[in-house]
């Protein structure tokens, strides 16, 4: 028997699967379908089926969740790193990236599976002693595939944002991506959907109106506290980091100069020099809120920063903003008389209409970001058949090889070796001819392998017998002595 006959009965292996899960043998194809999909049982196709890519989000925000119902949740930059690392090890997903701000904390990840992503965090939040964590999962959202695309790209643009068009949210996104770099979080899947959504964010503040006025939530507190006061004689700004510098930065843009307090003096004197700002001792706190007209604080403390008897005594009107989560600002403090406190959860209803302003331009950016979300998921598709076809190959040439070893005793060495080039040879072309189909508006999830007719045919319909003949050298020297 020669080796295509062996390789023939590799196709009496295969069926053909019609729409809505019927089968049957190729003879029994039916005339419309002009590309029907191949099922190989013997050969593991079905990692062509977006194996080990089930890309999706989970996550709680300031549109699901009050400010208190979502402290707990909290995460600092600072934690951010280990907390990659202990979901990772939880859950043995293939990649994890947390972002966490002061609106929201959200959990991308890549896994075979679809399922589980809410107790995985359930148990995260368990494990770091959060007590029931399972209310987590009454107002969390999840997002797969392009849902999950689409989402980070509308976040990481300020379309998702507490003050629509901001543009912190991109700095603080890139930061934990950052973070869960260095910890090995990502893979190449979420890599690139990071990336994805940095290039959306750089188009929308380029090609639309969306970012207009202000643009981050310190900035838009510096206007609400500025609007109650507009010529405070004594700012005072708590904290150093990146929410705090976006303050000074505003205030600095405005011709103001402010006082900045840090418990670590050397970072708010490094901050501090780039806009002219003086520094107050953390120990000199007290004095500096008796004597500051307006408050801007973010320290991202684990407990309440101003307290009660800091304040008592005043008598001018002193405005406050509490831009942290969990909170700066004890809660007793807005009852004192002629104290103004605006929390995040307050500045929520403030920016209200400034939003529905900015909403007018979100049809735009929103076509920048399906865009974007397109391409993204071209290149999943990609990468799906990519890994699908090599995987195929390699058992296909493992299959032809198994066949061919079983008649390797009937053959002449080169016609061994001849029979092996042609069978590999063959096997090459007939990838060629393979593609993915994905249904019109479908999911990368539901991709199938389709067969071109020309590859079912080289496939098919392979002769029995040789297609040329290979004589050996034995043969070759028979037939010489013959004629001789």
């Amino acid at each position: 028997m020669s080796f295509l006959g062996a390789f023939a009965s590799l196709r009496e292996t295969c069926l053909f699967q019609f729409p809505k899960g019927k089968s049957a043998p190729p003879d029994e194809l039916p005339d419309e379908l002009d590309s029907p999909i191949l099922l190989c049982p013997n050969i593991h196709l079905n990692t062509l089926l977006y194996r080990n890519m089930v890309l999706s989000v989970f996550g709680i925000n300031h549109k699901t969740a009050t400010l208190s119902e979502r402290e707990p949740f909290q995460l600092t930059r600072r934690e951010l790193g280990e907390a990659v690392l202990q979901l990772k090890r939880l859950s043995e997903v293939e990649e994890v990236a947390i972002v966490a701000t002061c609106n929201r904390v959200e959990f991308y990840r890549v896994h075979p599976t679809k399922g589980r992503h809410g107790k995985e965090i359930v148990e995260f939040y368990r494990n770091r002693g959060i007590a029931n964590p399972e209310v987590v999962l009454d107002f969390s959202y999840r997002h797969i595939g392009a849902g999950a695309a689409r989402h980070l790209f509308r976040v990481i643009s300020g379309m998702d944002s507490l003050v629509v068009g901001e543009e912190q949210i991109r700095g603080q996104v890139k930061d934990a991506y950052s973070q869960a770099c260095a910890f090995g979080g990502p893979g190449k899947v979420l890599h690139k959907l990071f990336h994805h959504g940095f290039r959306v964010s750089k188009r929308i503040k380029s090609e639309t109106e969306l970012g207009t006025g202000a643009r981050s939530v310190p900035g838009a507190a510096v206007e609400l506290l500025l609007e109650k006061l507009p010529q405070p004689e004594h700012i005072l700004v708590i904290g150093a980091n990146e929410t705090t510098e976006a303050v000074l930065t505003t205030l600095t843009r405005k011709g103001l100069r402010a006082t900045l307090v840090n418990r670590t003096e050397y970072v708010a004197r490094k901050m501090a020099a780039s806009f002219g700002s003086e520094v107050g001792e953390w120990e000199e706190l007290s004095n500096l809120l008796q004597n500051a007209d307006v408050v801007f604080t973010a320290t991202g403390a684990p407990g309440y920063v101003v307290k009660n008897e800091m304040i008592t005594g005043r008598e001018r009107p002193l405005f406050m903003a509490d831009l942290a989560v969990p909170r700066d600002i004890d809660p007793a403090v807005a009852e004192i008389d002629k104290c103004h406190v605006f929390d995040l959860q307050d500045l929520k209803h403030e920016l209200e209409q400034t939003a529905e302003r900015r909403c007018s331009k979100l049809p735009d950016a929103q076509e920048i970001v399906e865009q974007q979300v397109a391409e993204f998921l071209e290149w999943m598709r990609a990468q799906t058949f990519a890994g699908g076809i090599e995987a195929l190959k390699e058992d296909l040439h493992a299959a032809a090889d198994d066949e061919l070893e079983r008649f390797k005793g009937s053959f002449h060495k080169k016609e061994y070796k001849a029979l092996d080039a042609y069978g590999h040879a063959l096997i090459k072309r007939f990838l060629k001819l393979a593609k993915v189909h994905f249904e019109p508006g479908g999911h990368v999830e539901d991709a199938v392998l389709r067969i071109d007719p020309a590859a079912i045919e080289v496939l098919g319909e392979i002769p029995i017998e040789m297609p040329f003949e290979v004589r050996s050298e034995k043969n070759e020297k028979g037939k010489e002595g013959k004629e001789g």
